[in-house]
């Protein structure tokens, strides 16, 4: 069945001033997936998001919203709802007025639904948003965005600061309403063990641009960790013609991180360890090897 693709990025750069933030970034995001955008800080991923919202205008590149091009002024933006780390409120902000707001954005607010939320999760609507706990006010800007019926959910850095009961309550929470609605969800994150038990597929971001992106599955197959042992004591030489990512070397005890390949695993059999197993591998150590990757390639 051919990929029903929403929104694409074409030739994407962008600067503040002379800072150059992202650069020829070109990305096609399928409809009804949950996409994580990954980077260290200072990548560009807000920026990304900021970008496809609307926020920022787009200067140089192209950006299309169910085939409509991207810009502050656009009616698709009705389609999408922009979770930055930092919501702005007001002093007074209570959560009730936050959704009368909103309903004047949406025209597909569901008050209701979003009054259900909200008891769900024992938050008081005429409480000032000030006085609700970082989690607190997670779980009520995503009831927002719920209820707005939106097409596009963007979510940055949507963990940062949770402790760790609320970053699973969070997740949940999302998992069940995406079930219920899919939608296209796209979640930055610095912390990958985060998103990996969530997302269908990543992009990797990392010196301006886009490092790997595809389906989590497929890039946790990329590279293979091997633990060897030998009956000798081995030294970095021995190893230095696999182009490796990642090597530690303690006494006998040998850990590689390489390109997954049959050809690597034979050289590697070939070097006569007495014991030679592959080591699961997370979509941390996928990250971490994949920008080392790409600083070798520099």
């Amino acid at each position: 069945m051919r990929r029903k693709i929403m929104i694409e990025i074409q030739n994407l750069t962008h600067s503040f001033g002379k800072k150059l933030v992202l650069k020829d970034i070109s990305l096609t995001i399928e409809d009804g997936k949950i996409i994580g955008l990954i980077g260290i800080n200072g990548a560009g991923k807000s920026t990304l998001m900021r970008l496809i919202s609307g926020v920022y205008k787009v200067k140089d590149g192209e950006i299309l919203l169910d085939h409509v091009q991207v810009d502050s002024s656009s009616k698709s933006k009705e389609l999408l709802f922009f979770l930055p780390d930092e919501p702005y409120y007001g002093f007074n902000t209570t959560a009730e007025s936050l959704a009368r707001m909103y309903q004047g954005f949406y025209s597909k607010f569901d008050y209701p639904l979003y009054l259900n939320y909200v008891e769900r999760f024992k938050l008081d609507p005429k409480e000032k948003v000030m006085h609700y706990s970082k989690g607190m006010r997670r779980k009520l800007f995503l009831c927002l965005a719920i209820a707005s019926q939106v097409k596009y959910l963007l979510l940055d850095e949507a963990f940062d600061g949770l402790d760790p009961l609320a970053r699973e309550e969070f997740k949940h929470f999302l998992m069940e309403v995406f079930e219920k609605n899919p939608m296209t969800v796209i979640i930055s994150s610095h912390s990958l063990k985060d998103l990996e038990d969530i997302i269908d597929n990543y992009i990797v971001l990392d010196q301006q641009r886009v490092l790997a992106s595809g389906e989590i599955l497929e890039g946790l197959e990329a590279f293979a960790k091997y633990q060897l042992a030998y009956t000798f004591p081995v030294k970095e030489e021995m190893f230095q013609k696999f182009n490796y990512t990642e090597l530690k070397i303690v006494g006998k005890i040998v850990q590689i991180v390489v390109k997954r390949s049959d050809e690597i695993l034979m050289e590697l059999k070939k070097t006569n360890p007495v014991m030679m197993e592959e080591l699961q591998m997370d979509f941390n150590d996928y990250f971490k090897n994949l920008v080392e990757e790409g600083m070798k390639e520099q």
